[in-house]
C-alpha cells in the first residue's frame, strides 16, 4: 500500500493506516528587509550574508484513515501515538517520492471518528529541504523526468578524470574521499587532497553543473547530499 515511512515504520505495512490526504507547505524564506527613512522602498539584505536565501521549517500534514469499531479506532490511535507522537525522525519518506526524504519531528494532532471509520491527523515539522538519498537511489520510485543520478562512488583516476556533478537547489560543501594523495581543480583553482576524507570549504556545490578535475592515481568518492525544495 502507498504510504509514508518514518525511519523503519511504514504507515500502511506496520501501522495498518491508509493515507488519504497529504499537504506539504512551502518553507517561508528568511528575509531581512530594512526600511530606509526618507527614501522610497526598502533595502533587501536577504542574500547579503551567505549569498543565498535561507528558509524556516516547513509543515507536512497527513490524514490517515482506519476501519473498525470505536474500540478498534481508539486502540489504533494509541498505537500510532506510541510509535510517532513527539519523536524526531531522520528519514520521513513517501512511497511515490522514495529517492528523497525529510528530517523532522512528528506529532499526532487529532482523532476524529464516524461509524466504523476513524481519521488521524499527523503533522510533521521538517527541515526546509527534502534530501537526496545519494548513491542509495532506488529504481522503482525513480523519476526519469525530474530525478538526478550522479556517479560519485569509487571513481577511478588514472592521471586525470573530469567529473560533472549536477547540484540541486540546496548548496552544500561535499566531503571528497581519495585512496591516495592527488589534486582537484574546481572553478579554476587547484586544491590538494590527502589520503582519506577531505572537506574543502571553497568547493561548494551549487544548482546546476559543478565540474571537478582530478589529477593523480587512485579512487575517489564524492559525498552526494543534494537537497530540493
Amino acid at each position: 500500500m502507498t504510504g509514508v515511512k518514518f525511519d523503519n515504520i511504514h504507515s500502511a505495512n506496520d501501522l495498518g493506516l491508509s493515507l488519504s490526504i497529504v499537504e506539504i507547505t512551502p518553507p517561508e524564506p528568511k528575509t531581512y528587509i530594512i526600511e530606509i527613512a526618507g527614501a522610497d522602498g526598502s533595502l533587501d539584505l536577504t542574500e547579503a550574508l551567505t549569498g543565498d536565501v535561507k528558509y524556516k521549517e516547513r509543515t507536512i500534514t497527513l490524514n490517515f484513515e482506519m476501519l473498525g469499531d470505536e474500540r478498534d479506532i481508539h486502540r489504533k490511535y494509541s498505537e500510532v501515538m506510541n510509535a510517532l507522537h513527539g519523536k524526531r525522525f531522520s528519514e520521513i519518506s513517501f512511497d511515490n517520492d522514495g529517492n528523497y526524504y525529510y528530517i523532522g519531528r512528528v506529532k499526532a494532532t487529532a482523532l476524529s471518528s464516524e461509524p466504523l471509520k476513524g481519521i488521524i491527523e499527523v503533522q510533521c515539522a521538517v527541515e526546509p529541504y527534502k534530501y537526496d538519498r545519494g548513491e542509495d537511489w532506488l529504481w522503482n520510485p525513480f523519476s526519469f523526468e525530474t530525478g538526478i543520478i550522479n556517479e560519485v562512488s569509487n571513481l577511478k583516476v588514472n592521471d586525470i578524470l573530469e567529473v560533472t556533478y549536477i547540484g540541486q537547489r540546496k548548496k552544500y560543501i561535499p566531503s571528497i574521499t581519495v585512496s591516495a594523495a592527488m589534486t582537484v581543480v574546481f572553478k579554476g583553482k587547484t586544491y590538494n587532497l590527502s589520503t582519506g576524507k577531505n572537506k574543502i570549504f571553497e568547493i561548494e556545490f551549487c544548482e546546476g553543473a559543478n565540474i571537478l578535475t582530478f589529477r593523480g592515481n587512485g579512487v575517489v568518492t564524492i559525498e552526494n547530499k543534494g537537497g530540493s525544495l
